[in-house]
């Protein structure tokens, strides 16, 4: 087989943090009383932070499955099936803001810290690791510009980090894996190869 997908699956299973959140919010900002929002927050807390995490896992995701397409086909390219970004018309294209997420959720990261620790009274980090994968996966939503000119497994510019990296795990199993249990965040429980 001469083509490979740009997304196995890992995109069914994101969900929208951006949207989740800024309905969370606003819901809060209607209430009068900081013991309301306290109350409110503190209810949602811990949905907040799945959706984080899962964010962060599918993020996670596309890197190793961008490491896999691209080192499984070092020698003989294959055509990438399935990018809904290379299909944008010129419209598209001008309106689209590939750096959106991202960057709402790396702004969110301190944000989320500080909301935790004023409505909840206890203090909450995001874990280091998470911050890694969002800045690793920045940097490839940058170097690849969005994916809109990826058509070929050649065309993917990795992070400079993991050009050189070892796998102790097989990339394909586990992500076939986490699709088929609808689990993207087990992905995290894995062994951080990017340190």
């Amino acid at each position: 087989m001469n083509t490979v997908l740009f997304d196995p699956g890992l995109g069914d299973l994101v969900l929208d943090l951006n949207d989740y959140v800024n309905k969370i919010y606003s819901s809060m900002m209607q209430l009068q009383s900081i013991k309301q929002k306290r109350t409110k927050f503190k209810l949602f807390a811990s949905k907040i932070e799945k959706y984080i995490k899962n964010n962060i896992a599918f993020y996670y995701g596309c890197l190793l499955w961008a490491y896999y397409i691209t080192t499984t086909n070092k020698e003989n390219q294959k055509e990438i099936t399935g990018n809904i970004f290379s299909v944008l018309n010129e419209e598209q294209i001008k309106n689209y803001d590939y750096m959106l997420q991202v960057n709402f959720l790396e702004n969110y990261f301190d944000s989320y810290e500080r909301d935790v620790l004023y409505y909840t009274g206890r203090k909450y980090l995001i874990p280091e690791q998470w911050k890694k994968i969002l800045r690793l996966y920045t940097e490839f939503l940058e170097n690849n510009k969005g994916f809109i000119h990826i058509k070929y497994t050649s065309d993917i510019i990795l992070p400079s980090i993991l050009k050189n990296i070892k796998v102790n795990f097989n990339i394909e199993e586990k992500i076939t894996q986490v699709i088929a249990n609808k689990d993207i965040e087990s992905l995290l429980n894995n062994e951080f190869f990017i340190l």
